[in-house]
């Protein structure tokens, strides 16, 4: 968003920031030539929410509806995408043949309100929306052609020589790569089968199709990933791996690009390294006030191991990252060693395993510890050797992040029981386990309260009172799906005397759990429900986490 001096005295004039706010953050305005708006919804002083009301109360301008303001996709053309990008404006319907009724995210930018009256030709009717709203918009409804198509016949019959294909082939690989990191995809997925070849992409964990694209134009994609990716075009029987970093609205792209060969060809799986993903504020992944004080306290110790656990894609990396983030490497030494390397961080040394020349997490945990680190992050605790190694250096005035694979906190102390860690040293070295699972947030746009059932209200342990739940509607910003984007829930253990005490005991699951709720673990089911409380997921949602809890501490 452009600076708009006008907009921030009205925020000035209505109490919601102050000028010590804004002062706070010139020299960075500066530097990375983001306006102090962005700065302050950034970092969650202001939210966009609050900037459309300013719009409205101040100027008059409606806020926009989906569910009352329909949207004609007649009036897309008015727009190319790049225009609509840039000016941050989106073509909703026309009432009259004079009259165009547009999103915009700041309606009194007059340069940019000239522009769009004249690429439209058109008298505007203006509503206004939150930017994140506008884009989506255009992520979605911008299309390129291997979206609308039944078939991505991008080449016309006869154009098979190099110029002319080689262009539309690069120009859709970018709109791919564009696209999927506007509507928040993690993966890209180009698959071939016998009848069809087809894209999708991951999108809130849940796969969902894009398009088709025809034979020729598939193997133009291929090579061009390929090229993009590093890796060796004449190759088709091998699978290979490669990355490359592209951009996307002034932020960095990591794309990690794998590529394997089946019955039916090369499948692709492009992964979405999004910096607005993995460099987020520890406030903004979910956790209470009361975890939030637990985890500072944790992560201010000179010296111990922070655990980070749940299944496969459950947001362990972003988690960590986001605890680095939170770090300040100008006064701290802070090495991480990864496999792979999720997103590059800066003035952080990052280190890539490398098995083929004997990189693993254990040697090269074993060369950080001689490079005076005070915070080592390693990617994922695998085996009984690199424990040990990540266990010593806990011990020995390290900070150490990392991640293994077990399905609560206490089952992670057992696993590290089970990889023959010496019960001392496993006892002294552990500050405190976060373990997370995923689930789909409620589109905050459309979701709906209502009471909740008799069968909801005794799956989340309450009989006595009636409280409201919020569920899943549908409109144009999530796609009618009714979510948008996933949220973590959480159990946050603090190692205590008493549990210290138990572990060097060697004592089981159950008794080290017992002693651990006895000193305040709130369990992971009961961060689930202050989330439903909330409104921030659906019972549905947290059907299978309740389930799965209640069945496994039966």
């Amino acid at each position: 968003m452009k600076e708009n001096m006008l907009v921030l005295e009205m925020l000035l004039k209505n109490k919601i920031i102050t000028r010590q706010n804004i002062a706070e953050r010139i020299d960075e305005v500066k530097r990375t030539k983001n306006s102090i708006l962005d700065l302050l919804v950034r970092d969650r002083v202001i939210t966009e929410a609050e900037i459309v009301l300013i719009f409205h109360n101040e100027w008059g301008f409606e806020p926009y509806d989906p569910r009352k303001d329909v949207l004609d996709r007649c009036v897309l053309p008015f727009f190319s995408k790049e225009q609509a990008r840039k000016h941050l404006v989106f073509p909703l319907n026309q009432e009259d043949d004079d009259q165009l009724t547009v999103l915009m995210a700041d309606p009194t930018d007059e340069e940019t309100l000239r522009s769009v009256k004249r690429i439209a030709d058109k008298r505007l009717k203006i509503l206004v929306a939150e930017k994140d709203c506008i884009q989506n918009l255009i992520g979605k409804h911008y299309h390129q052609k291997y979206a609308n198509q039944k078939s991505a016949d991008l080449m016309k019959p006869g154009e098979s020589n190099e110029t002319t294909a080689e262009p539309t082939i690069i120009t859709l690989v970018n709109d791919l790569i564009e696209e999927g990191v506007s509507r928040g995809a993690s993966d890209i997925h180009v698959e071939a089968f016998p009848q069809k070849i087809q894209v999708r992409f991951r999108i809130d964990g849940v796969l969902k199709p894009i398009g088709l694209l025809n034979q020729e134009t598939w193997k133009g994609v291929i090579t061009r990933l390929k090229i993009l990716g590093g890796c060796d075009i004449a190759e088709h029987r091998h699978p290979q791996d490669g990355a490359f970093t592209t951009t996307h609205e002034q932020r960095q792209i990591d794309v990690r690009l794998s590529i394997m060969p089946t019955i039916h060809g090369e499948k692709v799986v492009l992964r979405l390294l999004d910096e607005k993903k993995f460099l987020i504020s520890v406030d903004d992944l979910g956790f209470s006030n009361e975890q939030k004080q637990l985890l500072q306290e944790i992560i201010e110790a000179p010296h111990g191991m922070l655990l980070v656990c749940g299944p496969t894609g459950s947001g362990k990396s972003t988690t960590l990252y986001s605890l680095l983030n939170g770090l300040d490497p100008r006064t701290q030494n802070i090495i991480t060693i990864e496999d792979p390397v999720e997103f590059q961080m800066e003035d952080i040394n990052q280190i890539q395993v490398n098995e083929k020349i004997g990189l693993n997490f254990a040697s090269g945990l074993r060369a950080i510890l001689r490079q005076d680190p005070n915070v080592i992050m390693v990617g994922e605790i695998r085996d009984e050797d690199t424990a040990e190694v990540a266990i010593r250096a806990a011990i020995t005035g390290h900070l150490v992040l990392s991640t293994i694979h077990t399905n609560n906190a206490i089952a992670s102390i057992n696993r590290l029981m089970d990889m023959k860690i010496p019960l001392y040293l496993l006892s002294v070295a552990l500050r405190g386990v976060i373990s997370q699972k995923l689930i789909k947030r409620l589109c905050p746009n459309c979701r709906k309260k209502a009471l909740a059932s008799e069968a909801e209200k005794r799956l989340l342990g309450i009989t006595d009172q009636d409280i409201e739940l919020f569920y899943p509607v549908g409109c144009s910003l999530c796609h009618g799906t009714g979510y948008q984007g996933r949220i973590a829930v959480q159990e946050v253990l603090k190692i205590t005397r008493r549990i210290r005490e138990a572990i060097g005991k060697g004592e089981d699951y159950d008794t080290i759990r017992k002693v651990a709720i006895e000193e305040g673990l709130k369990p992971i089911e009961e961060s689930l429900k202050r989330h439903l409380i909330l409104g921030n997921t659906s019972i549905s949602q947290g059907l299978e986490i309740l389930t799965f809890e209640n069945e496994w501490h039966r």
